[in-house]
């Protein structure tokens, strides 16, 4: 009798081990499959947004296509021509030489004269003076 007890006491120990295990398991796989859920959620988010991002650049697509008619319709006259920037080429640029000298501002003098027209006539404007400009 003692043998049996001392089996059916193993026995339970080993039934109290493999429910330990299932339980710990079942906590396992719970998690896994919130996971899972986790995952599918952003997965329909990213395809979601990649639809809208398709849907985006078709429209995108649509209006480039739609204002290169609208521009096609100007007259740039019998020499010009459109070409896209990035065919243009950049016109050189001159260096400035040892004969290069600043040259009056035509802004300058308008202003003079400007001022000049609304004194002659007697306006409460203020005169400019050339003195306060400043070359750049």
């Amino acid at each position: 009798m003692k043998t049996i007890e001392s089996y059916i006491v193993t026995i339970n120990q080993h039934m109290d081990a493999i429910a330990t295990s299932a339980r710990e398991q079942s906590v396992g796989l719970s998690e896994v499959n919130t996971a899972v859920n986790q995952m599918d959620q952003v997965t329909q988010q990213n395809a979601a947004m990649v639809e809208e991002a398709n849907a985006a650049g078709a429209t995108l697509a649509n209006e480039a296509s739609r204002l290169r008619g609208l521009i096609g319709q100007f007259q740039l006259g019998a020499s010009a021509s459109y070409q896209p920037a990035s065919q243009r080429a950049a016109a050189p640029v001159a260096k400035a030489g040892a004969k290069s000298a600043p040259v009056a501002s035509p802004a300058r003098s308008m202003m003079g004269k400007i001022a000049n027209a609304f004194s002659a006539k007697g306006s409460a404007a203020v005169a400019v003076s050339n003195d306060s400009w400043e070359e750049f």
